[in-house]
């Protein structure tokens, strides 16, 4: 995860890929999430792509606001959305804040 001063990006990899969005229905990714201090955020934005070899997706996605300072750690839940099918994926992450 990378802290900007509008928003936050979560950087993954999926292996195996994706299906390529050329030759099949392409896959919408949304994310959503809350931190431990009751803050939302809301999808930004990203983008995936294949990985040189053919093993995996890459891929990015942002959101806003910025992470707030005192938060500690974040719940996310990416969703992956195809051909009307949604697959939801939970994931916590600690931020780089300390308790004080």
């Amino acid at each position: 995860m990378k802290r900007r001063d509008d928003s936050f990006t979560v950087h993954y990899m999926i292996a195996p890929p994706l299906p390529d969005p050329a030759e099949s229905t392409p896959v919408l990714l949304a994310l959503a999430a809350v931190d431990d201090v009751g803050n939302e955020y809301y999808d930004w934005g990203g983008a995936y792509g294949a990985a040189g070899d053919g093993t995996r997706t890459n891929g990015s996605i942002s959101a806003q606001p910025a992470l707030a300072a005192k938060a500690r750690e974040i719940r996310i839940r990416l969703t992956f959305l195809r051909d009307g099918e949604e697959h939801p994926c939970h994931l916590t992450l600690r931020t780089s804040a300390t308790s004080h």
